[in-house]
């Protein structure tokens, strides 16, 4: 676990620094830029949906299968493996974007959506930067090189959105222009991500069309099929409730539901730096067949994220009103989605890695199972409560999802492999979180929201990270505290 948290912890910069600009474009300028006008920001994000959900037909698997099957491929056999998942990836890419090109004419033809269905073939170039940037950067977390992955898909892509969006405020260039930009966004930010694979010792590329299609691939081929399907019905099940409310209301739903995700999804951000390391390390564990090693990162990469969870979703409720009042009349809609989603992220961070340890195990084929009933549910939940409860209603489906999947898995990776990553710290922090909870949700507002906001925050911080290090909730995290106290004081000396 040392090295998840030495890494993680560089890999943690990044995407703090990328959530943060994430937050700037997001919530501050969205809701500013396109108060006017929302369904532009609707179309927008409906291409990132369509793209996404494309993309792990169009990957057919490689990305899952280059972080599993990496470490097994050596030398020259390396290279021609690389060219393997690149050949594959591209093939699927061409297929689903002349699909998308044909089908485009009774696919996007709803008239209350006409807005989108005039861009729809920027979906094209959105999903070719998707598919590339995914491929770069499991090739670089399979070279322990994850750092650099981080920064590109989670700094510099939220730098390109933030410059598109600025040049589209002030008027420099038209909306079609945004969304040009905005399309190419993926391609752009892969560029520094294929130099350094370039430069990369480890990595090089060796056309062998034979290797392609030798037997040796073949549990390859089965593995990247079955993934293909089990990360298609995950990213679906991420991506429908956009899909869906574009169906039931308006692309200005979509663009007021945006904001309010964004603020949920905060949560997950520790997550992001740490999952990069995690997973190449389970996948190695299962090479040397090493349950203790899976085990031990399944315990405590479980508390590590749901103290930092539980801490992030606390502070954001005690800002919640503060936050929807800032947005403004129409994004200022959604707070009942951050509370569902936060409810939903928590729940997933809390139960761990266990779609990671299903996934690079032997019996990654049940995961495609547990999905596809997923994903019936998430249509029904958003048929039923979309048309009641609006966009709050899309969050309760999500979070009701979130809540079922991982339940699943939980009871699977107990069942097969004799793990679940709970412990007594985990009682421990839940207490701790429902308990701090109840007393600042209680706490009157004095002055205003804003300056009550930052005194309450203050506060809860200090109590919140006290507590957690006086009961060692994580020696990962207390190690990481001591370590960044010492710093600030002898910057002080």
């Amino acid at each position: 676990m040392g090295i998840v948290i030495k890494q993680g912890s560089k890999n943690a910069i990044f995407t703090y620094l990328g959530f943060f600009i994430g937050a700037i474009y997001t919530a501050v300028l969205v809701p500013r830029v396109f108060s006017d006008f929302p369904e532009y920001w609707g179309v927008a994000r409906l291409l990132i949906s369509y793209a996404v959900i494309f993309a792990p037909f169009a990957m057919l698997g490689t990305p899952m299968a280059i972080i599993r099957y990496f470490p097994k491929f050596i030398g020259e056999e390396r290279s021609k493996f690389i060219f393997m998942a690149l050949f594959w990836a591209l093939i699927g890419t061409i297929l689903l974007s002349v699909m998308i090109y044909f089908m485009s004419n009774w696919w996007f033809v709803d008239e209350k959506n006409k807005l989108f269905n005039q861009n729809y073939y920027y979906i094209i170039p959105v999903l070719l930067g998707y598919v590339l940037l995914e491929l770069g950067s499991a090739l670089a977390q399979s070279v322990y090189k994850s750092v650099l992955a981080v920064f590109v898909k989670e700094l510099f892509y939220r730098l390109i959105i933030l410059v598109d969006i600025l040049l589209f405020a002030f008027d420099i260039i038209s909306f079609n222009s945004f969304l040009l930009i905005f399309s190419l966004a993926y391609l752009i930010a892969f560029i520094p991500l294929l130099i350094f694979l370039i430069k990369e010792k480890n990595i090089s590329l060796k056309v062998d069309f034979s290797f392609i299609f030798s037997s040796k691939l073949k549990g390859l081929y089965i593995y990247a099929l079955f993934t293909m399907t089990g990360a298609s019905a995950f990213i679906i099940l991420g991506q429908l409730d956009n899909i869906m409310i574009s169906e039931y209301l308006t692309l200005k739903e979509v663009a007021i539901y945006g904001p309010s995700l964004f603020i949920a999804t905060i949560i997950l951000v520790p997550s992001r730096s740490i999952m990069a390391i995690v997973k190449p390390l389970v996948a190695n564990a299962w090479v040397s067949n090493s349950l203790t090693t899976i085990k031990d990162l399944y315990i405590k990469t479980s508390i590590v994220l749901s103290t930092y969870a539980i801490y992030l979703f606390i502070l954001i409720w005690i800002n919640i009103d503060w936050i929807m009042h800032f947005y403004g009349e129409d994004f200022g809609q959604g707070k009942y989605v951050v509370l569902f989603i936060s409810l939903g992220n928590i729940i997933n961070l809390l139960t761990s890695i266990n779609g990671t340890i299903i996934n690079t195990s032997k019996y990654y084929k049940a995961d495609i199972f547990f999905q596809v009933l997923l994903i019936g549910l998430t249509i029904i939940t958003n048929i039923i409560l979309i048309p009641i409860y609006g966009i709050t209603g899309a969050a309760l489906a999500t979070a009701i999802t979130i809540f079922s999947q991982n339940l699943i898995k939980l009871i699977y990776v107990y069942v097969v492999f004799k793990m679940q990553p709970f412990t007594l710290k985990t009682i421990y922090l839940l207490l701790l979180g429902v308990f701090l909870f109840l007393i600042m949700n209680s706490l009157p507002v004095f002055f205003n929201l804003f300056i009550s906001s930052i005194i309450y925050s203050a506060i809860f911080s200090i109590l919140y990270w006290s507590v957690a290090y006086l009961l060692k909730l994580s020696e990962d995290i207390n190690s990481l505290m001591v370590n960044v106290l010492n710093r600030v004081v002898n910057l002080l000396k």
